[in-house]
């Protein structure tokens, strides 16, 4: 998957806290379905925000509480992204490169 530098700058600045979160979701998504289309990401906001990555019988998952993605996304365009994707590292996912420039230029 290929991103924008320019287009996520500007989702970053002028989207919601809950907005960029789903903006971000779904371009984690988009990469894992280039991987596998049988993946799927969930957001729940409930007393935080709780992101679910699914893929057949398998799981993952992570917290995040409303400040930290709001100081991300005030961060760097593309923070929680790194964030996120270590996260699930660290819960397993493997994470292939070589499917354009999106993972290659954040991890």
């Amino acid at each position: 998957m290929n991103v924008s530098g320019w287009k996520r700058s500007y989702v970053s600045r002028f989207y919601s806290t809950d907005d960029f979160l789903i903006r971000v979701a779904s371009d984690i998504e988009q990469q894992l379905q280039e991987w596998d289309e049988n993946y799927q990401v969930y957001i729940l906001k409930l007393k935080n925000y709780k992101l679910n990555v699914k893929n057949g019988e398998r799981y993952y998952h992570m917290q995040l509480d409303e400040e930290e993605v709001d100081s991300l996304q005030r961060k760097s365009p593309f923070s929680l992204d790194v964030k996120i994707w270590k996260e699930l590292e660290k819960e397993g996912l493997i994470i292939l490169k070589g499917y354009g420039d999106y993972l290659d230029s954040i991890l």
